[in-house]
């Protein structure tokens, strides 16, 4: 997702006088078939002692989801946007 858009807002967004608030992606992921493939296989289960467990399919790899995971973590609620890199050659 880039740039910015404008989105209908659930209750409660809208700035004063009902003007639409302004939304603007804080991620940006690019296209990359196998990091989608990725993000999505990571599984997750509440464990007895009440922590998330994450895991992911044998066979499969989870560097990238842990590293895009950290990144955002690192970046708290202060920084500005994220713009996740797949490490590719651009063909071109």
């Amino acid at each position: 997702v880039e740039g910015e858009w404008r989105s209908t807002c659930p209750r409660g967004c809208r700035a004063e006088g009902g003007v639409e608030v302004k939304l603007r992606p804080l991620l940006h992921i690019p296209y990359d078939p196998d990091l989608y493939h990725e993000l999505n296989a990571e599984r997750y289960e509440l464990a007895k002692t009440g922590r998330i467990q994450f895991s992911h399919p044998e066979g499969s790899h989870d560097d990238r989801f842990w590293a895009l995971a950290l990144a955002v973590y690192a970046a708290g609620r202060q920084a500005g946007p994220i713009q996740a890199e797949t490490g590719r050659v651009p063909r071109g």
